[in-house]
């Protein structure tokens, strides 16, 4: 980055199971109390956001311009722009690497990137169907798996690849057991002793008026930011003068999925799938995935619902007013390797980014690596020297969840925070995604 461009507030959402307590919600509310909780934690007026990045994976179903829904429900202005991304598990990661530069490139000066995913509202497609069946049957695909986690190359699912990889490169059962034991404690410890709380906004999941959050009041839409330069060069009332037709108009108590008075919730505060009872002992009985894998459904993620959002803001700005910075992003890098070999590409991006700014491995004080699997984390230990339990301090996710398309804004906000109560330093988020890709953001704190 030419700019200095800082994190000025995070918020996510807790992580929910599969058809669990966020199951009701889709994907747009869950981003739009990310974004909203997200504008209030920074003390900007929430006219100041010009621009909304989210990751998505799951488009299917969601409606047309899931990142504006979005921000529409978090009460931003109707002028705002809006991009909805797809790189898979680390779209929610790119989100925020494609904001930092659109305002290191002076397209903005406050934007808000992350990601969102309800994996439980996933649809089924009928392919082929638009023409018509001349004979036979058509069959339903699982957009959950299809979509999200289905290799199109070897047609396994990630789970039956990454079983698969696991016996090439030698990684052993034992030692991701061991890995998703210790993301499970540290989850359930951080959440214990508080270390949750500058991340996680608690929800009201209205128990019977379905798909809707209950608010104290619903968010006021922002006002609308017509151009300096256009109002500068009279083209403001030529242009932005528009009056829209009531009835064309966004009508919040229609669209939002708030709702306010007395209405009975269920109040979700924690991560879901975060087990504070796991032991080596009930993972080592589990059954694996795959008939002679190492994968089971304890050392490998759940399927999940989950939001997270960041506000990033060119330092200059956010110094001219008065907003205290978080963290600052430094730089990004992308690697990519044969599909399957997800579990490599962690460090392979981590280290391109590492090279690039002429650091070390052991010059990084916090390491955060997407738990896609716990061999995922443990061989991206394991290939950039470093002690396994020196990653995931917090927890990782096998414990707290992967919605795929937020779980990359979640831990690069996770560094921010860990940074910051350790007083500063350097810090790496690192995922893997579809495809065989991997991604790296570089945090500091001062």
């Amino acid at each position: 980055m030419q700019s200095k461009i800082v994190v000025l507030a995070t918020a996510r959402t807790p992580f929910g199971k599969l058809g669990g307590a966020l199951s009701t919600l889709a994907a747009t509310p869950l981003g739009g109390e990310a974004i909203r909780a997200a504008v209030e934690r920074s003390g900007l007026d929430s006219a100041e956001v010009e621009h909304v990045i989210m990751g998505q994976v799951l488009q299917g179903g969601a409606g047309q311009a899931p990142a504006r829904q979005a921000a529409y429900n978090a009460g931003l202005a109707k002028t705002i722009t809006f991009e909805t991304i797809n790189k898979v598990c680390a779209s929610g990661m790119i989100a925020i690497v494609h904001g930092a530069r659109l305002i290191d490139d002076g397209e903005a000066e406050v934007i808000v990137a992350g990601g969102m995913e309800s994996m439980s509202n996933a649809p089924y497609a009928l392919l082929n169907a638009r023409f018509g069946y001349r004979f036979g049957d058509g069959a339903l695909i699982d957009l959950l798996a299809y979509d999200a986690l289905l290799d199109p190359w070897s047609k396994l699912t990630m789970a039956q690849a990454q079983s698969k990889v696991n016996a090439d490169l030698g990684i052993s059962r034992e030692v991701q057991d061991e890995f998703a034991y210790y993301s499970h404690a540290r989850a359930a410890k951080a959440a214990a002793g508080g270390q949750l709380k500058d991340e996680i906004v608690a929800l009201k999941v209205a128990t019977k008026a379905k798909g809707k959050l209950v608010v104290d009041a619903l968010p006021v839409a922002a006002r609308a930011r017509v151009p300096v330069l256009a109002a500068a060069n009279g083209a403001a009332s030529r242009i932005w003068g528009h009056e829209s037709a009531e009835a064309l108009v966004p009508d919040p108590k229609r669209y939002s999925p708030y709702v306010t008075g007395d209405v009975p919730f269920t109040l979700v505060d924690k991560d879901e799938p975060v087990r504070a009872d796991a032991s080596l002992e009930s993972m080592a009985k589990l059954a694996t995935l795959d008939r002679d894998g190492t994968v089971t459904a304890g050392n490998a993620p759940g399927v999940n619902d989950g939001a997270a959002a960041l506000v990033l803001a060119d330092a200059a700005y956010a110094a001219a007013h008065g907003r205290e910075a978080l963290g600052e992003i430094v730089g990004h890098a992308a690697a990519a390797w044969d599909p399957a070999y997800l579990a490599l590409t962690p460090a392979m991006a981590a280290q391109k980014l590492l090279d690039k700014h002429g650091l070390k491995a052991s010059d990084i004080h916090i390491w955060e690596v997407n738990e896609a699997f716990a061999a995922v984390a443990w061989s991206t230990a394991n290939l950039l020297g470093l002690d396994p339990r020196a990653l995931n301090l917090a927890g990782g996710a096998v414990a707290f969840g992967h919605p795929v398309g937020a779980s990359g804004a979640r831990i690069t906000a996770s560094v921010v925070h860990q940074l910051r109560r350790r007083g500063g330093g350097y810090g790496i988020a690192a995922i893997c995604s579809g495809g065989g890709q991997g991604d790296a953001i570089l945090i500091k704190v001062e």
